[in-house]
């Protein structure tokens, strides 16, 4: 941890101008041209604008050091303010939605999933049937709609629907599994697995919880910019849907890629974690009944 800390450090100003002040500076750049150009587009009037904000080589130094550090300083002020919005958007993203919308949108997620289901399960004994008829052919071909049936469903969430945002259901997908496989609370777990794992398994999850963080501050860009749009130029404001859209579909990967690591991680080494603990295996594996014993020492009676 103290080599990881000390490698922040070193990082720190070279993150920060490309995180912050970088985007921000390109922001107050798009700003500046959608207010010249107005909802008109008139490009006359934007040269016009824009070459009255140049600088003038007549004046004084301290007068344009003084400009470059009040944009310098509005750039970092635009970074910031992403990055607190891109953590609101995560929490919207991740966490069960308490908007009117969640009931009807949750309602039909779960139909959907189960009409998915219930067709897995029908193509599955279609195919037992033709097994016993000595159908091979037959069975074949229901094994192989079995399979389809279940990546459909497998889209829609790997467990019943509980939430009304995909990406907060395929978090709470991968506790439930791991709680019904183990029987463990990966909220519970998942520090002192984190101990355990070695540190390639650290980068590929820490990886993914950075693509997932990437992906929440380019939507939150995203928003800057339809504000913008909307109120000087509607162009602008097509680029910030765009930038929303390409931040949503890139977090949903992230999730999927996270989900599956932390998941992953389970299955191998939660046998090293009940080892450390003190907690005999039953052949090698963790059985809902060990991973109740893990969950009771884990919570040392409280």
């Amino acid at each position: 941890m103290k080599g990881f800390l000390d490698e922040i450090g070193k990082q720190l100003a070279g993150r920060w101008v490309a995180l912050l002040t970088v985007p921000g500076l390109l922001f107050l750049v798009t700003a500046a041209v959608a207010r010249s150009l107005g909802h008109t587009m008139d490009f006359s009037r934007a040269a016009d604008r824009l070459r009255h904000l140049t600088p003038d080589h007549g004046e004084p130094p301290a007068a344009l050091v003084l400009a470059a550090l009040v944009v310098l300083a509005v750039a970092t002020f635009a970074g910031l303010l992403v990055h607190w919005s891109s953590v609101a958007i995560e929490e919207f993203w991740l966490t069960p939605w308490q908007l009117w919308p969640a009931g009807p949108l949750l309602r039909n997620r779960r139909r959907r999933w189960a009409r998915a289901h219930w067709r897995y399960l029908g193509a599955g004994q279609q195919r037992e049937q033709a097994e016993l008829a000595g159908l091979t052919q037959t069975a074949a071909a229901h094994a192989r709609g079995a399979v389809r049936q279940a990546a459909r469903r497998n889209r829609i969430a790997l467990t019943r629907p509980c939430h009304a945002g995909w990406m907060a259901d395929r978090l709470n997908s991968c506790g439930l599994r791991v709680m019904g496989q183990y029987g463990l609370d990966v909220d519970m777990v998942w520090p002192r697995m984190w101990l355990l794992l070695p540190e390639p398994a650290r980068t590929e999850v820490r990886a993914a919880r950075d693509r997932l963080a990437q992906a929440c501050g380019l939507a939150s860009w995203g928003v800057l910019y339809v504000v913008v749009g909307c109120v000087w130029c509607y162009p602008v404001a097509l680029g910030g849907l765009t930038a929303g859209f390409l931040a949503w579909t890139r977090a949903r990967r992230a999730v999927g890629n996270l989900a599956d690591l932390v998941e992953s991680s389970m299955d191998v080494y939660s046998p090293l974690l009940a080892e450390h603990l003190g907690v005999p295996l039953s052949d090698g594996r963790v059985t809902p009944a060990i991973g109740a014993s893990l969950r009771e020492r884990i919570r040392k009676g409280a």
